[in-house]
């Protein structure tokens, strides 16, 4: 009997990284046939960027030179495409099946749609992969969980993430990470050209050195949410993130509003570019704007937007003194910790230098880290 090797996705776009996995797999179970099914989410529902036929086109590219088909089994299904509702579908047409997922998958599979019914379906195989911890243990606790059989295979995979390369070529950067003959295709169609006149405008606002901090600050924000399922709108992320400094050396107030307050003050610019952002580039919305409008001081009760693009800020790569790599190796571990031990570290900080702390800062510390020595006596400090 024909075993099949069923792997789905957004492939938004295609990496080197899923033809590597599906290689690895294909040998390691002893499949004889391989089967892609991209999801059908319309982009401006899912926040993607690439139509169901452009990014076939590109699965084609990715993968060719390889035996494997697409099923667009989504596509026409259209709606309610839970994994617990195609895969009982694919199993029926393909016979004996293995739905294969990344080890990040498979760390947030009690989030999925009814788990119990998918394990019921075949056996789930998964990759570890680079950053998301020791693939054997995880399916051996959703095993533990849900029943079913759980496989952890042997081959390890890195820590590429569509999300982050979708920023770079967002960002009009080229993508070492697709195969030549994808990158090669989305150049030749413009394809994630969607930000070029916003990209390009701010960076005429900016320094060299500025915008390669709001570079990082896209490319950290894309990671984060992907590393730790955060579910944030991709295309809302890259907006604030982008925009977060715009006002950073326009600092003419141009009777917009801000609050008298942070006049003449380092955190001026941030309630500036959310009325420059609002201007300028036409963002209206207000998840975005809020993220800009308090992405230096924070504030209480944020949301995970807010959140998302503080932390980012505070820990790009770019930024590399000390303690700025602790901070950014617990926020690659757990997030809500890395967001806690930023705050108390930048609170710190400004209470070291003895000069007056602006407002809000003071209220999110006492909102957030007053709160965590409550509830926990062991205290979160960020350098332990």
């Amino acid at each position: 009997m024909t075993k099949t090797l069923i792997f789905g996705g957004a492939f938004d776009p295609p990496h080197k990284e899923h033809v590597a996995l599906c290689k690895a797999a294909m040998k390691e179970l002893g499949a004889d046939r391989l089967v892609l099914v991209p999801t059908y989410s319309p982009p401006h529902k899912s926040g993607g960027f690439l139509s169901f036929d452009q990014r076939r086109v590109l699965i084609e590219k990715a993968f060719e030179g390889m035996d494997f088909e697409i099923d667009d089994i989504e596509m026409q299904r259209e709606t309610d495409n839970y994994t617990c509702r195609v895969l009982p579908l694919l199993k029926e047409k393909y016979g004996d099946i293995i739905y294969l997922i990344g080890g990040d998958s498979l760390k947030h599979f009690d989030s999925w749609r009814n788990p119990q019914d998918i394990v019921k379906v075949c056996p789930i195989a998964a990759a570890e992969r680079g950053g998301f911890g020791e693939v054997a243990r995880a399916a051996e606790t959703m095993r533990a969980k849900f029943g079913g059989e759980f496989i952890a295979l042997k081959c390890k995979g890195d820590r590429t993430s569509s999300s982050l390369i979708r920023a770079k070529l967002l960002l009009g950067e080229r993508a070492e990470e697709l195969p030549v003959a994808v990158m090669r295709e989305i150049e030749e169609r413009a394809l994630y050209d969607d930000y070029k006149p916003m990209v390009d405008k701010l960076r005429g606002f900016q320094s060299e050195e500025l915008f390669e901090h709001s570079k990082a600050v896209v490319k950290r924000a894309a990671e984060f949410n992907s590393l730790h399922n955060l579910k944030q709108n991709f295309k809302k992320l890259f907006v604030a993130a982008l925009l977060h400094d715009n006002a950073k050396q326009r600092r003419s107030i141009d009777g917009l509003n801000v609050p008298a307050d942070c006049v003449d003050t380092p955190v001026l610019h941030q309630f500036l570019g959310a009325e420059k952002a609002k201007r300028d580039f036409g963002i209206d919305d207000e998840e975005i704007l809020n993220a800009i409008r308090y992405h230096t001081t924070a504030r209480p009760d944020m949301s995970l937007l807010e959140k998302l693009i503080y932390t980012a800020d505070s820990l790009s790569d770019d930024r590399t003194y000390d303690p700025i790599p602790v901070l950014r190796a617990v926020a690659i571990k757990d997030f809500d910790k890395g967001f806690l031990a930023t705050l108390e570290y930048t609170y710190d900080k400004l209470a070291a230098k003895g000069g007056k702390i602006y407002p809000l800062t003071v209220q999110a510390y006492r909102y957030y880290i007053d709160k965590q020595y409550i509830d926990n006596r062991d205290g979160l400090r960020y350098n332990k």
